[in-house]
């Protein structure tokens, strides 16, 4: 449970995720804008899409 509340602290204060391999392959080239963005609205209902959809 620490852990937990450990990451979500470091995520809110930062304003990036843990371990985000959507933003990782898109910033080392490896998926497109399309890409990623479809891969945003799928998951559209919850802040990490919403966070994917940021990166555009």
């Amino acid at each position: 449970m620490q852990a937990s509340q450990f990451v979500q602290v470091i995520e809110e204060r930062q304003g990036q995720k843990i371990g985000c391999i959507e933003e990782v392959a898109y910033k080392m080239r490896y998926i497109n804008k399309s890409q990623l963005n479809k891969l945003a609205e799928l998951l559209l209902k919850n802040g990490y899409g919403k966070y994917l959809q940021q990166l555009l």
